[in-house]
């Protein structure tokens, strides 16, 4: 078994195995979340790998046809040569070389026939392979297209208030997938470094502040619009006379610009 043909068949154990998602309609108006339609692009990329494996097999055997009707080509005409001498006298020949080269003729016609067949079943095969990759990649770069942009992401500067506290600050996020990072800057002076995660709209933010170490943990959702997070949080070092849980707001800048 060579290479390619393990791929194609791993790929294809692959889609048997996700085939009750496959086989459902993708429309992106049905597909919500951005989890939901990363996890359809995943699908139908799965089914473009095994689409172009295919489309590659097609490719070779389209190769390997030819070039054996070359060669029946070539023989054909090599027997025809000798049919026709014998039959026109300019070979020598008896009854029964005769019959025996006719004979040879119609296999070779035949085994003619059935690559110029072959063939025709190979390029078709090509050109549907070639229209379900046209189709799934439009699938897919329709469903890209409905996926939030960088504005609409977590990724950018939020405006951050605390409560009860009252204060304030700029959160710069970088979003890579379900992770998140970032750095801050609050009133007083405090900064430091964020990090955490974005799970189905909800946000989880770890506080590592630059001279307490890790002060505080954040969570929150955010609003259908991508624009704000609202959430409560815990203090993680406690001091006297400060609060050790609240909650907090952030609303995201419209530029990109640092704090």
């Amino acid at each position: 078994m060579n290479r390619a043909t393990g791929a194609l068949i791993g790929a294809g154990v692959l889609v048997h195995v996700l085939a009750p998602f496959l086989s459902r309609p993708l429309p992106a108006q049905d597909l919500k979340r951005p989890e939901e339609q990363l996890a359809a692009i995943y699908s139908l990329k799965v089914q473009l790998e095994v689409e172009q494996l295919r489309l590659d097999g097609a490719l070779q055997r389209h190769v390997a046809v030819a070039r054996n009707r070359i060669s029946a080509l070539t023989r054909l005409a090599a027997l025809y040569g000798e049919l026709d001498g014998m039959v026109e006298g300019r070979r020598e020949s008896d009854p029964d070389t005769l019959s025996e080269r006719e004979a040879q003729v119609r296999r070779a016609e035949g085994d003619l026939d059935a690559l110029s067949e072959e063939g025709r079943v190979v390029r078709a095969t090509i050109n549907e392979a070639h229209e379900r990759i046209r189709v799934l990649q439009e699938r897919i770069a329709r469903l890209r297209r409905t996926l939030p942009a960088d504005d609409e992401s977590l990724t950018g500067t939020w405006e951050v208030s605390f409560l009860p506290s009252g204060d304030k600050g700029a959160f710069t996020l970088r979003q890579s997938g379900t992770l998140l990072v970032g750095e801050y800057i609050l009133d007083g002076g405090w900064r430091g470094s964020l990090q955490g995660t974005f799970v189905d709209g909800k946000v989880l933010l770890h506080r590592i502040d630059s001279k307490l170490g890790r002060s505080s943990d954040l969570d929150g959702t955010i609003t259908p619009d991508g624009r704000m997070i609202k959430g409560s949080w815990v203090n993680l070092v406690l001091s006297g006379g400060s609060p050790t849980t609240g909650t907090w707001i952030a609303r995201k800048r419209s530029d990109r610009s640092e704090p």
